[in-house]
């Protein structure tokens, strides 16, 4: 089987939108958590473990977007300086 070799644009688009998915779920998991800890008849001990679940999901989204933001801003230097990544 012979698959078409994939530009560096197609690579570079495809991280990005990789990224943003990782960065919508981490949010969507630091929204429960934080909800999670609204819950005041849970006991100190499940809190205290899911507060580090939601400083870690935040840490994680963060993390993703500037990774995202990044690259963005890489990439667009690269087209600036005319390598337009069609290699």
């Amino acid at each position: 089987m012979n698959t078409p070799a994939r530009t560096i644009r197609e690579i570079a688009h495809d991280t990005l939108e990789d990224l943003e998915s990782a960065q919508i779920a981490l949010r969507k998991v630091e929204a429960v958590l934080y909800a999670a800890l609204a819950d005041r008849g849970t006991s100190q001990h499940v809190r205290n473990l899911v507060d580090v679940a939601w400083n870690l999901a935040a840490d994680g989204a963060n993390t993703a977007d500037c990774n995202r933001e990044q690259i963005v801003a890489a990439l667009s230097g690269c087209i600036a300086l005319g390598a337009g990544g069609d290699q």
